[in-house]
């Protein structure tokens, strides 16, 4: 029995489950999501195909549970940001803090491209979920930019998609290799257009 299969037999479901996502997660982040069979993510998980069959049958299935949960990740970043929007520090430095920390994530980033770039085919489950959540994700922005800069409630709307839009290109830059973003002098440059 290999190691992975005898903590299997030692786990919960749960615990099994996110053991196939971290090993899927991986996998995906190194050959991409086309190139990542069942059969890699069960020798991989160093599981037998019927355990992983048991828990995910298809790897639609592992991509959309891998995608909810580095979106959850992304998501609860993004929900701190918003949180501490009404406290006393500024708009510009609570987007300065929320955009190093999502551009500092790395691996998790870097995943976050990848399954972007699967989900750019229209009409999959996995594009409607980046939908909702990209559409989520700009609401909460902008009720935070409400709630800190109520005297641009109008311009608010068209900065929550700069917001998100520039924090993308920060990613795909970060992926690329780029070394030293200069994440204060940008949303300097986003705030001083108001």
């Amino acid at each position: 029995m290999s190691e992975a299969e005898k903590i299997k037999a030692k786990s919960s479901g749960q615990e099994v489950r996110e053991h196939i996502l971290d090993t899927a997660s991986e996998l995906i982040f190194q050959k991409g999501v086309k190139a990542t069979s069942l059969k890699d993510i069960a020798q991989a998980a160093g599981i037998s195909k019927g355990t992983l069959y048991y828990y995910y049958c298809a790897k639609e299935d592992i991509i959309y549970d891998i995608t909810d949960r580095n979106m959850t990740m992304i998501t609860e970043e993004l929900m701190a940001w918003v949180r501490h929007a009404d406290r006393e520090q500024s708009p510009q430095q609570l987007l300065k803090t929320a955009f190093e920390k999502l551009v500092s994530s790395g691996t998790k980033g870097r995943l976050h491209l990848s399954l972007l770039n699967d989900a750019a085919v229209e009409g999959t489950k996995l594009a409607e979920k980046f939908h909702r959540r990209y559409e989520e994700w700009r609401q909460n922005i902008r009720e935070a930019l409400d709630r800190t800069m109520p005297q641009n409630k109008e311009h608010n709307r068209a900065l929550s998609y700069l917001i998100l839009a520039v924090l993308d290109g920060m990613i795909v830059q970060k992926t690329c290799g780029a070394e030293d973003i200069p994440i204060d002098e940008i949303v300097d440059m986003i705030f001083a257009s108001m």
